[in-house]
């Protein structure tokens, strides 16, 4: 029988797994061991993927997945059939490289020099510090400790995956300055994974004083796999117990003086969330590090002796180290998360509930954004006209107002926009629903060669292409990460919206919502087709398994919400401040030089008489057949920059009449544009074009420092212009037979 076989609510015990050595250590680590007893939960419609219950926790694997694992009726008959199978696979997979100086890209191991090394969160200290490592499974409360810990701004979120590179905070305690480091969820050492690889590497440095285990303590049994392991490194260790106020709510029992001694580790209880025992902990850090030799080897010992008694599998001495000591009970969290589960992750209504969410939020963002952003652009206007007032005319008062304040405030005024969203993500992700979420996604994305997670990075990316690049980080598998970075880019991103404002108004004004609707479903359906052709020809031998935890149901805390939403914000102004800030000065230059005669030449004139017009008349002959004349093209150029920056540039080619701040108004522009020639089929496909082609500059420096390569960043704005051209030409020649 296979485990994919079972039916709701039947229990089976794992007998074998199938499959690379990459896939069957994943399941390893999350507990599917011969002799575990599992339960089918539930499964997402249309049946796939399914959840399963073992070791206290909730893991979704795919049908296919389930497949794979073997099933008996009772423990003994599944571990005779594991020992009647052959051995797990030894070529199937090469674990991630450990580098130095070299940036291997989606592995990258903290190299120096390529971005991805340890971040510093706060000022060094003068004398010597201490290291301390913070290790743990995903999900486990690590970064909220961290966080308690020395007042990092990591990320935390009950969302496995969300700490994905290692962050560095300095305290003090006692009178000794603590270095603590903060390194990404991990289930294993085992280095099949980016995350894997990067934690086993930093361990063997010889940099880390004393690890601190933060364990899971409703999740013992699974944690203490990591805890074995760790072990091994020989590398003092304190255990951190966290989430002790579920166990005790739960009245469960743990005799932790007794595990501590069979650990050969003292244990701490901690609740990360509130702040309790974490002085204790690192308390317990610092003796251990003033501790002899002696101790460590005591340490060590004590290990070897739990092992020279258990020498069959790490789960089975776990299982002895921890009988007769930890008696788990259901939580409260767990049975609640089970009724919220019936209504949100169980039945048909639960798409319902899922679109009715996404709309919400979307709904919301742009709603209630729209306020601030006005308030926002008042500024930007305001301070140009103050630089108008105060300097003379020249080049440089025009930088200043075009190149530099335009620039940047066409960034500044969607950070509303973009704050909204990812506060109501990070409550997604506190709460536990943004599992559920990937979970529902997962039948449908996988039919094009995405897996769940996927989801997320597709969901920030309506708001900014360039923090969803950044969240592909959360993907486990290579192939799966390239393939949904370089498929982002569809995703209509807030800065398209003036364009869509600006032509669907002129051209639809009775239908524009209803264009603007399409153009977003367009984006979607190109981003899914684009990725099933990438998936047949991209990586083709590289595998991608859907493999997550699923957390269980917690309150959000609103400190750690905000703080995420700012930390957000300001990752957004600084990944795309200073490339859009060099981009807008690079096209003001292209647009204002050279200089015609400013005695008689129009604003459009000099347009057209500038770098940026030639390039335009230049490039005009291979853009005829989609409708356009010159100066769309120049607004396609300068949209490379920003997307926000076609609408003023597009303002000044077509004269239109300036507001009081010097600047052409919406509503001029679309007056002025209808009026120009410009056919509702080509101001349609010039809406495509927008929507599809080349992602803007942050995007593609995202692109490069996520993949580590300039390659892949280079192909996504080849083919997805390709992929716009074609796209919009269609779209005219069908507009034609309409309009």
């Amino acid at each position: 029988m296979k485990l994919s076989d079972l039916k709701n609510g039947q229990t089976t015990y794992v007998a074998n797994i199938t499959g690379s050595r990459a896939f069957c250590l994943r399941l390893e680590a999350m507990g599917f061991v011969p002799g575990q007893e599992v339960t089918r939960l539930y499964a997402a419609l249309p049946g796939s993927p399914i959840v399963f219950g073992m070791l206290g926790q909730k893991v979704a694997l795919r049908r296919s997945e389930a497949r794979c694992i073997t099933a008996a009726p009772t423990a003994a008959e599944a571990e005779a059939i594991a020992a009647a199978a052959p051995p797990l696979p030894m070529a199937a997979v090469t674990p991630a490289p450990i580098m130095a100086g070299k940036c291997n890209g989606v592995h990258c191991t903290g190299c120096t020099g390529c971005g991805h090394t340890t971040k510093k969160v706060s000022h060094s200290h003068n004398r010597p510090a201490m290291t301390i490592a913070l290790v743990g499974n995903p999900n486990c409360g690590k970064t909220a400790f961290f966080n308690a810990a020395c007042g990092g701004h990591e990320r935390t979120g009950n969302y496995a995956g969300v700490t994905v590179s290692s962050v560095e905070g300095r305290t003090n305690y006692d009178g000794q300055c603590l270095r603590i480091v903060d390194l990404p969820g991990t289930y294993s050492l085992s280095a099949f994974s980016p995350e894997e690889a990067f934690v086993a590497n930093e361990l063997t440095k010889g940099e880390v004083d004393v690890i601190i285990n933060v364990l899971d303590v409703t999740n013992l049994e699974r944690n203490l796999l990591l805890t074995l392991q760790l072990q091994k490194t020989g590398i003092p260790i304190v255990g951190a117990l966290n989430m002790y106020d579920e166990l005790e709510n739960s009245n469960s029992h743990i005799k932790l003086d007794e595990l501590s001694k069979r650990l050969g580790m003292p244990l701490i209880p901690t609740v990360a969330r509130s702040g309790r025992g974490i002085n204790d902990a690192l308390a317990a850090a610092v003796a251990l590090k003033e501790q002899t030799r002696l101790a460590v080897g005591n340490q060590r010992q004590m290990f070897q002796t739990v092992t020279e008694k258990n020498p069959l599998s790490p789960h089975t001495r776990i299982h002895n180290l921890i009988e007769g000591v930890y008696e788990l009970r259901e939580s409260k969290a767990a049975r609640l998360s089970e009724k919220i589960d019936r209504i949100f992750a169980r039945t048909y209504l639960s798409y319902l509930w899922f679109f009715v969410i996404m709309g919400f939020i979307f709904y919301t963002t742009f709603e209630l954004g729209a306020y601030p952003m006005e308030w926002m652009e008042t500024g930007v206007e305001a301070l140009s006209a103050f630089i108008r007032f105060h300097l003379a005319e020249g080049w440089l008062r025009d930088l200043l107002v075009n190149g530099i304040v335009g620039g940047v405030g066409c960034v500044v005024v969607f950070l509303p926009n973009i704050l909204i969203l990812y506060f109501f993500i990070s409550l997604l992700e506190d709460s536990g629903y943004l599992a559920r979420a990937a979970l529902l996604s997962d039948s449908l994305l996988r039919r094009v060669g995405l897996p769940g997670k996927s989801f997320i990075p597709i969901l920030m990316g309506f708001g900014c292409n360039v923090p969803a690049v950044m969240a592909t980080r959360t993907i486990e598998s290579r192939k799966s990460r390239l393939v949904t970075m370089m498929t982002l880019p569809f995703m209509s991103c807030s800065a398209r919206l003036p364009v869509y404002t600006i032509l669907a108004g002129a051209f639809f004004p009775e239908h524009a919502a209803l264009v603007m609707l399409a153009l977003y479903a367009f984006g979607i359906l190109v981003a899914f087709m684009a990725a099933a052709v990438l998936n047949r020809f991209f990586h083709r031998a590289e595998e991608s398994h859907f493999v997550m935890e699923m957390p269980p149901y917690r309150c959000p805390i609103l400190q750690n919400v905000v703080r995420h939403t700012w930390e957000k914000g300001r990752q957004y102004l600084r990944k795309m401040g200073g490339i859009i800030l060099i981009a807008s000065i690079a096209v003001w230059g292209l647009e204002y030089f050279p200089r015609a005669d400013e005695a008689a030449a129009t604003p459009s004139e000099q347009q057209e008489q500038s770098y940026l017009g030639k390039i335009g008349h230049a490039i005009s002959p291979a853009l005829e057949p989609l409708g356009y004349d010159w100066r769309m093209g120049v607004g396609i150029l300068s949209g490379i920059g920003a997307k926000e920056l076609m609408v003023s540039t597009l303002g000044v080619l077509y004269n239109a009449p300036e507001g009081a701040d010097g600047e052409p108004d919406d509503a001029s522009l679309r007056t002025t544009i209808r009026h120009s020639g410009t056919t509702p089929a080509t101001a349609l496909s010039y809406l495509v074009f927008a929507l599809l082609y080349f992602p803007c500059l942050a995007t593609i420096a995202a692109i490069k420092g996520e993949s580590g390569q300039w390659k892949y960043a280079i192909f996504t704005a080849v083919y997805t212009t390709a992929v716009a051209y074609v796209m919009a030409w269609l779209t005219y020649r069908v507009g034609l037979l309409f309009f």
